[in-house]
């Protein structure tokens, strides 16, 4: 197994190459942008954004050469709109189109309305993981993500994720998340669903 290891600035581009990857079959995305010929090369630019706020602000680890990559938001005031536009959202609508962005800042919006209510005290947020797909079943995403969730844990508070791909949620379920709320990601949109944990091994 490839070591986990926090990801170098030098190698952002190919962890977006990776998540673009990963997330190209994704119900939410698919549905923004349905053509799959563009798909990835958009995904990579969009998916750039949150590897730049996970390095600026979070915590980002990856593994197998940046094919695994992980970000997580520690306690605080978790994403914010000068942070994002300092992490490259701006560009974001010039390059995947505008139509498409408001959809995307939609589905965003109701997710994080879930996410405010339902875990309102300081929480760790695991905003992003991906796996290349040619990695797929072989424990690398729970490897990349267990290893993250023991820091969590040590910090004895809870964790907080969405998914809109169904069959991730056995996956983490595993992990010891529990799904909070299920939502549909606007008219027309897939549905989603918002999961939390609280800590496995908290401190006295």
């Amino acid at each position: 197994m490839s070591a986990i290891a926090s990801l170098q600035r030098g190698s952002i581009d190919r962890a977006a190459i990776t998540l673009g990857r990963a997330f190209s079959p994704d119900p939410m995305f698919t549905w923004i942008f349905p053509d799959p010929a563009t798909r990835p090369a958009v995904l990579r630019r969009l998916l750039r954004v949150p590897l730049e706020y996970g390095l600026r602000y979070g915590r980002v680890t990856t593994s197998h050469d940046a094919k695994a990559t992980c970000v997580w938001l520690p306690p605080g005031p978790g994403i914010t709109i000068p942070r994002m536009i300092r992490s490259g959202m701006f560009g974001v609508p010039f390059r995947m189109g505008f139509g498409p962005f408001r959809t995307f800042m939609t589905a965003n919006e109701i997710m994080d309305k879930i996410h405010k209510a339902r875990v309102p005290e300081p929480h760790w947020y695991l905003m992003v993981v991906g796996v290349d797909p040619a990695l797929h079943n072989q424990g690398v995403g729970s490897a990349i993500v267990r290893e993250g969730l023991a820091v969590v844990d040590s910090d004895s508070k809870p964790c907080y994720l969405e998914t809109s791909e169904r069959r991730n949620l056995a996956f983490y379920e595993r992990l010891g998340f529990v799904v909070v709320e299920e939502a549909t990601l606007g008219r027309g949109g897939p549905k989603a669903w918002a999961m939390r944990r609280t800590p496995q091994h908290a401190t006295a």
